[in-house]
């Protein structure tokens, strides 16, 4: 028995060393050469995924031979697909376009209802119909949290705040960063599942912080939005409620 468990570990040896890693670094900037702070990094048709640092620069560990296509993603740019070939260590460098949203000008007459009351009125009719609709689904959820200070002061009640949350001479810093990776799974009315595939979380949270799906569901098709969700004792109407038009103000602004 012990030759056959030396065999089968002497064969795992040998299949990692023939396994190959390679490092893609670079760096995620906008079209004046300014860095995107916590741009997204993926491999395409894959739950792997990394995150650029505070000033855009990234790392990519990929494993195997083939050619690879990876997605660079920032909130308020257009996201953008960059082929790889392998096998070597490559250094990529992304520039990402500012998304532009253009809307079509609206015409309201001073004594006429703003035209976003009927919508919202035929989204309040549709509501449950919507509600009911997904019987269950399944998905996988990446979640990034980040606390920073900005221009903090040296010193607070005596005490050295650069110094305490490790922050550079501008008083600037990051003081908690989470990322997590997970599949999610719902059935209707309330069975859900989460598998956590990894986490990490670094810093301090003297704040909240959401590291799970599980922990922040929002659906804006229920009357009530964060309920039991840890945000508050009292939970939000949803702006399409059978009662939101007692709560809420509507405007249109224009139609794209």
């Amino acid at each position: 028995m012990k030759k056959i468990y030396l065999i089968i570990f002497l064969l795992s040896i040998i299949q990692f060393s023939f396994a190959q890693v390679f490092h893609v670094t670079g760096k995620v900037t906008d079209e004046k050469g300014n860095p995107i702070p916590f741009a997204s990094v993926f491999l395409k048709n894959s739950n792997k995924g990394a995150s650029a640092n505070e000033q855009g620069v990234y790392k990519f560990i990929i494993g195997g031979t083939t050619n690879a296509t990876l997605v660079f993603r920032a909130i308020g740019y257009t996201s953008t697909e960059k082929n790889i070939l392998l096998p070597k260590d490559e250094v990529l460098n992304v520039q990402l376009t500012e998304e532009i949203y253009t809307l079509n000008n609206v015409v309201i007459n001073a004594n006429a209802e703003d035209p976003a009351y009927e919508i919202i009125r035929n989204a309040v009719k549709n509501r449950k119909k919507h509600l009911d609709e997904v019987e269950s689904f399944r998905t996988n959820v990446y979640i990034k949290g980040v606390q920073k200070l900005v221009d903090a002061p040296k010193k607070f009640l005596g005490r050295n705040i650069q110094q305490i949350f490790d922050l550079d001479s501008a008083g600037s810093g990051i003081i908690y960063l989470s990322e997590s990776q997970s599949v999610f799974s719902y059935q209707r009315p309330n069975k859900i599942n989460e598998q956590m595939l990894s986490s990490r979380v670094s810093g301090r949270n003297n704040a909240f912080s959401f590291n799970k799906a599980s922990d922040l569901i929002v659906n804006f098709y229920e009357n009530l939005m964060f309920e039991g969700s840890g945000l508050g004792s009292r939970a939000f109407i949803s702006p399409i409620a059978e009662n939101a038009l007692f709560y809420y103000r509507y405007k249109l602004l224009g139609i794209s």
